[in-house]
């Protein structure tokens, strides 16, 4: 009877692990879509737009949606979307960029759910040493539509530097800030996935292989400026949240003479946020 006793409590510990990843799903207090006001709003708060050898001027475009409202989310009139530059950009227009349409308003037809706005990146413009930014605000809609207060911002970072932490190979080190736990997870390398854009092997606790497919979090390196923007946890396996600890989800900076370098970040649980620190030292 013990040792059925001892079998049952070690099947169990798998669930309770699990349990404690994946955050709860909860409707308690949802606002019914159908019958809501329509909103309007960027469909991504952030974008980067490396290029590091002049290819012209490109075209880009970044989608701004209809996030709710009547007659299944859309309108029966074209909304007119206004929207202006923030003080606070540093990209400079007819150099990093150029606008397509310089009427300071965007139009999503009727019937539809988004319209793109779509914006010139001069690639010969950007700055090899020195990142800038476009910020973007939706300033207001027509009718009786409203422009969402989460998603009323885009910001846009030109970058012409180019980073190569992939090339390398690291020992890594991650402490769990609340308790000091740490975990040597040894030599790892980085996977890049876009210009700038880069995955990791592990996140948080996790050795690879732990509890999903893939343990990495995605990070951008720009300038030696390091961002984990708000993500799923473990490439959207579970619905916990992972993001950069600084202002606009910075995580950390590259140590320019050795190459190591840390992220900071934070994962959403229900029982409380944890906060992470990982150090990658450069082989």
């Amino acid at each position: 009877m013990k040792n059925l006793n001892r079998l049952l409590i070690l099947l169990a510990l798998p669930l309770i692990c699990v349990s404690c990843i994946v955050d709860d799903d909860e409707n308690t207090g949802l606002q019914d879509a159908v019958n809501s006001p329509i909103g309007v709003g960027f469909s991504a708060s952030v974008a980067l737009e490396s290029y590091f050898e002049d290819i012209g001027p490109i075209t880009k475009e970044y989608p701004v949606n209809v996030l709710g409202g009547n007659s299944g989310y859309l309108s029966s009139t074209d909304l007119v979307v206004n929207y202006d530059i923030d003080p606070s950009s540093t990209a400079t227009e007819d150099a990093e960029f150029s606008f397509v349409d310089t009427s300071g308003t965007l139009t999503i037809p009727a019937g539809s759910s988004f319209a793109q706005f779509p914006l010139i990146i001069n690639t010969g413009g950007l700055d090899p040493d020195m990142p800038t930014e476009l910020v973007l605000n939706l300033t207001s809609v027509s009718g009786d539509a409203y422009v969402s207060s989460i998603n009323n911002v885009l910001r846009i970072t030109f970058v012409g530097c180019q980073s190569t932490l992939n090339n390398n190979t690291y020992n890594v080190v991650t402490t769990r800030d609340s308790d000091n736990a740490v975990v040597n997870f040894g030599t790892q390398d980085i996977r890049i996935t876009d210009p700038n854009t880069f995955i990791t092997r592990s996140t948080g606790l996790w050795a690879v292989g732990a509890i999903a497919a893939d343990q990495g979090l995605t990070f951008t390196d720009v300038c030696g400026d390091l961002t984990i923007n708000a993500q799923n946890l473990c490439q959207g396996t579970y619905s916990n949240q992972v993001t950069g600890t600084g202002a606009n989800s910075s995580a950390g900076t590259v140590d320019p003479l050795t190459g190591d370098f840390t992220l900071k970040y934070s994962i959403t649980f229900s029982a409380g946020d944890q906060t992470y620190t990982s150090v990658y030292t450069k082989l």
